[in-house]
Parts: structure tokens; C-alpha cells; sequence
């Protein structure tokens, strides 16, 4: 009897060791994954770099940059510019062919969202893998929108996640847009600045040590993070897509937004909430590198907070809750 009641227990343990070394990447199986669980669980590289502190990064990449943009004529290839040019027409034109409704008229209602702090908790198939911190700050000429992620501790031993992403907007348009990404053995720094007076957009990656400058550019064009807190500032009704312009990744792109359906859900404070259920149609990376659908919960109210993100995968689902929201 005792025999049977270890071979039990070893069973057990192996399945368990099994379903760890398989969500971190450890073993392979020929899945469809979904990227978000890549920036958080299976991402892997061939080089193996420890785990360094985001504050250090940072200053190193700073130290740098006087470097890289002294460099910028050097590095900058001649035929980049007509290319962005193409590209940027072609998503002009493909915005106007879209059956949907026009994008309303740029406006600086980000100085609504000035002094919110939200957190959120990530979970992957039910299990805490980390939380989301999201802050805003300004006045009535410039707002400051800054993303924090961190990974939950237990998750730190297989993958270190911490990001951070800064959006500046002045006046109602982008201004600047840093990313830092430290994601297991990942690195990422990238940087927009947004000169609409120039009509000029430069894209920056400093690990890769490669600048983009794209002129000519007619329309405004947000950042993902700003673009969110665009889409919250508009008016919102049932079927009835918003496009909104986007540049991220040294890529243009015009996102559509669906609003679904109108539901009721249950907050982390067990209080009702009417909600109205969005999805994105992403063409670029964003914050998290993803494939799959992705769907937005916003209080159905003029606020429009979000409650919810949701993405489903292959096996499981990824959720992100709104536990914390203030507003002084």
C-alpha cells in the first residue's frame, strides 16, 4: 500500500515539474504561441546575459546617446526616407478606404487623465505572474504617461521581467516616447521623437544602434501608450469603429478599434461595473509582442477606465484586472 501511495506522489511531482518546465520555456512543443506569453514566460535568446538592475540600464543608455546621435549622418542610409514616405501613403490611403467612421478631431483632453494611478495584476491560466503599474502627471500644456512592469517574484527566478515606457504629450500631440525592456535575457531601448512642426518623426533603437528619420508627415501620429488614453478621450458608441493613427516600431499603422458589446462585470471590489468591450486590431508589436486577438473592458462612462484586458492563447488565457484606481 505504501508503494502505491509513493508511486502516487512521484507521478505527481513529475507532472508538476512537467507543466513548470513547459510554461518557461524549459521544453518545446509545436503550439501556436501567443507573444505575450514570449515577453513573459517562453521568450528565449541564444546568449545568456544576468539579470541587471533597470536604474543601471538606464544610465548606461543615457551615457550613450550623445554618441548615437552624433553618429546619426553615418548610420542614416539615403533611401530610408523615401521608403517612409511610400509607407506613409500607403497607410494614408488605406485609411480612407476603411469603412468606418473618421477619426474625430485631434483634441488635448489628456489633461483629463492627469494625477491617475492605476494597478493591475497579470495572471497566466489563473497563476500571479506579475503586475502593471500605470501613472499619469502634467499640466494643462504637457501630460506624462508612464508603464511600469514587473514580474511576480516566483516568476523572477525563471524570467526577470522590468519594463518601463514614457509617452510625453504637449499640447495634445506626442512629443517623445521611450520603451526600456528587460525581459529574461532580452534587451530593448527604443525612442521616438515627434516633431510636428517639422512634420518629422525619428525613430531611435539603441541596441541596435540605428536611427530612422521619416519626413513629410501630414497627420498626427501617437505613440501606443498615448494612443490608448486617445481612445479614452473619445466618444465611444456600440458597433461603431474608431480609427485611430499610429506609430510604433518605426512602422505606421492605422488601428482599428471595435466596440463589441456592452456588458456588466464584477471588480476586484466585488462592486458591478457597466463596461463596454473593445478590440484592437494591432498591426505593430505595442508593449507586448502579440498575435492573437486582445480585448479591452472600459467603465462604460465618461472615464472609461479600464477594468480588463484580456488575451486568449493556445492553451490558457492571459488576464490583466484592475485592483487599484485613484484619481486626486
Amino acid at each position: 500500500m505504501k508503494f502505491k501511495w509513493i508511486a502516487i506522489a512521484l507521478f505527481i511531482s513529475l507532472f508538476f515539474h512537467f507543466a513548470v518546465l513547459l510554461g518557461f520555456g524549459k521544453i518545446h512543443l509545436s503550439l501556436p504561441y501567443f507573444d505575450f506569453i514570449e515577453t513573459f514566460i517562453l521568450q528565449k535568446e541564444k546568449k545568456i546575459i544576468t539579470k541587471p538592475k533597470l536604474n543601471e540600464k538606464i544610465q548606461q543608455n543615457n551615457e550613450s546617446i550623445s554618441e548615437n546621435i552624433a553618429n546619426e549622418e553615418i548610420q542614416r542610409e539615403t533611401k530610408e526616407e523615401p521608403l517612409a514616405k511610400n509607407e506613409f501613403d500607403r497607410v494614408s490611403k488605406i485609411s480612407e478606404k476603411k469603412k468606418t467612421e473618421e477619426v474625430p478631431v485631434l483634441h488635448n483632453n489628456f489633461r483629463k487623465f492627469i494625477n491617475e494611478r492605476m494597478r493591475f495584476d497579470i495572471y497566466w491560466m489563473g497563476i500571479y505572474a506579475g503586475y502593471a503599474l500605470i501613472n499619469v502627471k502634467g499640466n494643462d500644456e504637457e501630460v506624462k504617461i508612464i508603464s511600469e512592469v514587473h514580474s511576480a517574484p516566483f516568476i523572477s527566478n525563471f524570467y526577470y521581467v522590468n519594463d518601463k515606457a514614457e509617452s510625453t504629450i504637449e499640447h495634445g500631440k506626442p512629443k517623445h516616447f521611450r520603451f526600456l525592456q528587460i525581459e529574461g535575457k532580452h534587451r530593448g531601448d527604443k525612442e521616438i521623437h515627434f516633431n510636428y512642426d517639422s512634420k518629422e518623426i525619428t525613430f531611435i533603437n539603441h541596441i541596435k544602434n540605428k536611427v530612422s528619420i521619416h519626413k513629410g508627415v501630414e497627420k498626427v501620429f501617437m505613440d501606443v501608450l498615448s494612443g490608448f488614453f486617445y481612445l479614452r478621450s473619445l466618444s465611444i458608441e456600440l458597433n461603431k469603429p474608431v480609427l485611430i493613427d499610429i506609430f510604433d516600431s518605426d512602422k505606421f499603422a492605422t488601428v482599428e478599434v471595435k466596440p463589441i458589446k456592452e456588458e456588466v462585470i464584477e471588480t476586484s471590489l466585488n462592486k458591478e461595473v457597466k463596461a463596454l468591450v473593445v478590440k484592437p486590431e494591432l498591426t505593430t508589436d505595442g508593449l507586448f509582442k502579440r498575435k492573437g486577438d486582445i480585448f479591452i473592458w472600459l467603465s462604460n462612462d465618461e472615464r472609461k477606465i479600464p477594468l480588463r484586458v484580456e488575451t486568449k492563447v493556445s492553451v490558457g488565457r492571459v488576464v490583466a484586472e484592475l485592483k487599484e484606481y485613484k484619481k486626486e
